[in-house]
């Protein structure tokens, strides 16, 4: 039977918990679940609490609804039935999922939870969002692959919102497409203020991007993105936060271009909202490694960054070029900011500038300025104007740029830095803990 919560609640974070599920939502015997477990389907409109004692199964949409708040217990695991089970945290909602390394909290699918699930497998349920009101372009926004959820808006009364607290949370085997271009993420992220903790987190296997953000001004502290299909990070709608300590190991490479499944995918607008380096995306990146396969770092549009210690490491051989632009708007924005120097290293093939930065710009609208322009031919008219663009790009180096201090990101794994699930994980990742 399927709990639907439906409850009317008084809002905040101020009443006390109901954990008391309804009648008839333990499994029957057989059907699967290796443990008993309560089932959630619909809105919860209530402050509840998901206890550890038990395994918690997403079926379908479930929804925290405004003012109020769903609590995890360290240690518990949440299970979607089905790729189209996911849940979403309202804006004016919070969650507050505080694991610890010992007791990490689980979002993961049924299958896995009931030891059947691959290392790295991806699309077995939906995945997590939060949204929140923060200031996104265009200013209220439709979520992309359940368009009954709004988030956003144009002014900035709201950047400093919460939505909760994520700390060792571990999403796993995420991702599902509800139709083209519209797919849930591992982790999303949409309008989201920066009163939000989301600290020691870790995404495992997903069919889409592992985290992606549009808008708001969130912070990530401590990010592992492993095995997701399209790119690992992603921003978007003017997204402006921190992202520090940063592992990513990437697998994938998209079946038509590299570009499409890569560490790093930035985007903004194309020519509807003049953005310069004032309200474009422009994350702040700092201490990030990526092991590379597919694509170093795709700038779509008049998106930007503040890159501060970072580096790709790659074995791609063929097809290596690692930054891609796409659009006018890439080369014409000048949100790019590189705060120290940057370091690009290959195992296949030697790395020079003409190899590094593509010659050639992605998809429509295409044009004759590329990223090998911006970053080669003009860069003292480009990115090496700001006065805070201070580093240099080395190739064939992965020592001058020390990256994330990779023993000390968490992995997913409870209790330890190794990784959780290791298939194509590189030796020294595998080694630091």
């Amino acid at each position: 039977a399927i709990a639907t919560f439906t409850f009317s609640g008084c809002g905040g974070g101020g009443s006390s918990s109901d954990n008391t599920p309804p009648a008839g939502n333990t499994p029957p015997a057989g059907n699967g679940d290796q443990q008993s477990g309560t089932t959630l389907s619909g809105d919860i409109n209530k402050d509840m609490t998901l206890t550890a004692d038990k395994t918690w199964y997403i079926d379908g949409k479930v929804n925290v609804t405004s003012g109020h708040k769903l609590t995890v217990e360290p240690g518990t695991t949440v299970a979607g039935k089905t790729p189209k089970s996911y849940m979403i945290i309202e804006p004016g909602a919070q969650i507050i999922a505080k694991g610890t390394i010992d007791k990490p909290i689980v979002f993961t699918s049924k299958k896995d939870a009931d030891g059947q699930s691959s290392d790295g497998a991806t699309g077995e349920w939906g995945g997590l969002i939060l949204a929140g009101n923060a200031h996104t372009h265009y200013g209220v926004n439709k979520y992309e692959a359940d368009e009954s959820v709004t988030f956003g808006g144009s002014g900035h009364d709201h950047d400093t919102e919460s939505s909760g607290d994520l700390e060792y949370v571990v999403v796993k085997h995420s991702g599902f497409e509800v139709e083209k271009d519209k797919e849930l993420n591992g982790l999303s992220l949409a309008g989201v203020g920066s009163g939000t903790i989301i600290k020691n987190v870790a995404i495992i296997g997903g069919s889409d991007d592992a985290v992606e953000i549009w808008g708001g001004t969130v912070n990530i502290d401590g990010l592992y993105c492993y095995n997701a299909q399209d790119d690992s990070v992603d921003t978007d709608l003017g997204y402006r936060g921190t992202i520090k300590n940063v592992l990513v190991v990437q697998n994938k490479v998209d079946k038509t271009n590299n570009h499409d499944s890569s560490v790093m995918e930035f985007g903004n607008d194309q020519n509807t909202i003049t953005t310069g380096d004032s309200n474009a995306t422009q994350p702040t990146i700092i201490n990030f490694t990526g092991y590379v396969k597919g694509g170093g770092f795709y700038n779509k549009f008049d998106a930007g960054f503040k890159w501060d210690n970072v580096k790709f490491i790659s074995d791609k051989a063929a097809d290596y070029e690692l930054v891609h632009f796409r659009g006018t708007d890439s080369y014409d924005s000048d949100a790019k900011h590189v705060l120290s120097d940057v370091c690009f290293y290959d195992s296949a093939v030697p790395l020079t500038v003409d190899n590094t930065f593509s010659k050639a710009n992605s998809k429509d609208p295409k044009t004759e300025k590329t990223a090998y322009d911006f970053f080669v031919v003009n860069a003292a008219q480009t990115w090496k104007s700001h006065a805070d663009s201070l580093g240099i790009f080395r190739y064939n180096d992965k020592t001058s740029c020390a990256g994330a201090n990779i023993a000390q990101i968490w992995k997913g794994k409870a209790g330890s830095n190794a990784p959780l699930e290791t298939s194509g994980v590189p030796t020294e990742v595998k080694n630091a803990q």
